[in-house]
């Protein structure tokens, strides 16, 4: 595992913290925002998303 998130690991995680304040008014704190990461449903979805872009 890095030591340091890569730049755009920082802008995704700082765009998903802004999308929430866009839509409910307020940001997500950090640690709402890596419950809601750790959480089956999400993995779920990540893993889907990334096959996908390998594949093709």
């Amino acid at each position: 595992m890095p030591e340091k998130l890569e730049k755009e690991l920082n802008e995704a995680l700082d765009y998903a913290m802004q999308y929430m304040e866009e839509v409910t008014g307020k940001a997500a704190s950090q640690e709402e925002l890596a419950r809601a990461l750790k959480k089956y449903f999400v993995l779920n979805e990540i893993k889907a998303y990334i096959e996908m872009e390998r594949n093709g």
